[in-house]
């Protein structure tokens, strides 16, 4: 992710391909409150504005459908949580990011019945910023053991490897989960999810993530702003941090690299950082003469997270430093715990739209751009949440197919609120 909104470069000319995709719908309950399908829902109360939120996905060209997102809010409207999670690893990434999901739903669900006594309050309204932050913190340790148990169990043969009875799946004394024969299970998900707390005259933005499922906040009077922290082998704070994990517990650390073309090795490819945690300036002033390519229409170079020529049997290539699930990695540095962030917004200063979205979208987008059409079709064109929602995956779709073409354009999820 470009360290601005606006650090951007031009694209080049592209072809355009033919269009498809398939389009998931459907509420996953009975609960109005509660979706995982591009739906609307409008909640009001006298203390607040009205929120409008739309969630909705597009599959991809790949075989699995990785990409889920959820939404919910409490029985009064004034705690809205919703989030966006992508799959990476074929089935088990779809397993992954639909365990992490469900559990989101059903932590939420629980917590929004479970009334303060003498109150007509729930938990989740009663929450002070630093409960919520560390109840998100359990959160995501706890989807991710989930996620890990569901990877043990699992008896389907998608990922070619079966837990028939004949040779079961077990977790070893790291933590990872192996099939029989002692190879890595490999999958895991990005997690981004976002909690809009509404008072009278303000909202308070809660985000917690691991990987890049980026979330946005636009505003109508003033410049977007990154709500999330994208966790790539680019980001200079994931390289300091891998770096000073302690040699006795991650004796083989990651390499963040930069992804050359015809270099098949990645570990052979250049480092991202120099030992001094700066960046390799002859890569950063001249990409692409040095051998690497883009991989979105920002002109970010590709880069991944990968182990050392010594490592083979747990050997490990991801395009992020921090996930839930791909335990195997965890041993070299990968991490499950999220980054939280937070945000006062002030209803009375600026309207806002809080978008949170997979990669599927983003790599189609430069930002600035996405920020201008979002903004033109909800104040200018005033088309609603739900327009706006089907708008931004169509045109992401599009996109996809005539950057990257039919065969590998990504699956894309969205979630989007609007708080007016």
């Amino acid at each position: 992710m470009a360290d601005d909104l606006n650090d951007v470069a031009p694209p080049p000319p592209l072809t355009r391909a033919a269009t498809g995709f398939f389009h998931t719908t459907g509420p996953m309950n009975g609960d109005d409150r509660t979706f995982v399908g591009p739906e609307k829902t409008e909640m009001k109360h006298s203390l607040w504005p009205t929120a409008i939120i739309y969630g909705g996905a597009r599959k991809g060209a790949k075989q699995f459908q990785e990409d889920s997102f959820f939404y919910c809010s409490s029985h009064s409207g004034k705690v809205v949580f919703g989030g966006v999670l992508d799959g990476h690893g074929g089935y088990n990434g779809m397993l992954a990011s639909q365990f992490a999901r469900d559990h989101c739903v059903s932590f939420f669900e629980h917590h929004k019945s479970t009334m303060i006594e003498n109150s007509d309050i729930c938990e989740v309204e009663q929450w002070s910023v630093d409960e919520w932050k560390q109840r998100l913190s359990k959160l995501f340790s706890d989807m991710h053991e989930i996620i890990r148990e569901r990877f043990v169990n699992d008896v389907s043969e998608h990922d070619g490897i079966s837990n028939d009875g004949n040779g079961k799946r077990y977790v070893d004394e790291k933590g990872i989960v192996r099939a029989a024969n002692g190879d890595p299970i490999h999958g895991g998900t990005t997690a981004t999810v976002l909690v809009m707390i509404r008072e009278k005259g303000y909202c308070t933005l809660i985000t917690a993530n691991v990987g890049d499922s980026t979330a946005l906040l636009l505003p109508t009077k003033s410049k977007a702003e990154f709500l999330s922290v994208d966790h790539g082998p680019e980001n200079p704070d994931e390289f300091a941090r891998i770096a000073a994990l302690p040699s006795n517990s991650h004796p083989c650390k990651l390499m963040l690299v930069y992804d050359k073309t015809n270099v098949f090795r990645k570990y052979e490819c250049p480092c991202v950082f120099k030992d001094d945690g700066n960046k390799d300036q002859a890569f950063v002033s001249n990409p692409w003469g040095n051998g690497l390519h883009p991989t979105n229409v920002r002109y970010e170079p590709a880069v991944y997270a990968v182990t050392p020529r010594s490592v083979s049997k747990d050997s490990t290539c991801i395009a992020m430093t921090r996930a839930l699930g791909d335990f195997y990695a965890h041993q070299f540095g990968l991490t499950s715990i999220p980054s939280i962030n937070v945000r006062v917004c002030s209803h009375e200063v600026d309207t806002y739209t809080v978008v949170i979205a997979s990669d599927g979208v983003w790599d189609c987008w430069k930002y600035e751009d996405f920020c201008t059409f979002i903004n033109d079709l909800i104040y200018k064109k005033k088309k609603s949440i739900h327009e706006v929602g089907e708008m931004i995956l169509d045109e992401s779709i599009q996109r996809a197919i005539t950057n990257f073409g039919t065969k590998h354009f990504d699956d894309a999820a969205i979630v989007l609120w609007q708080s007016k």
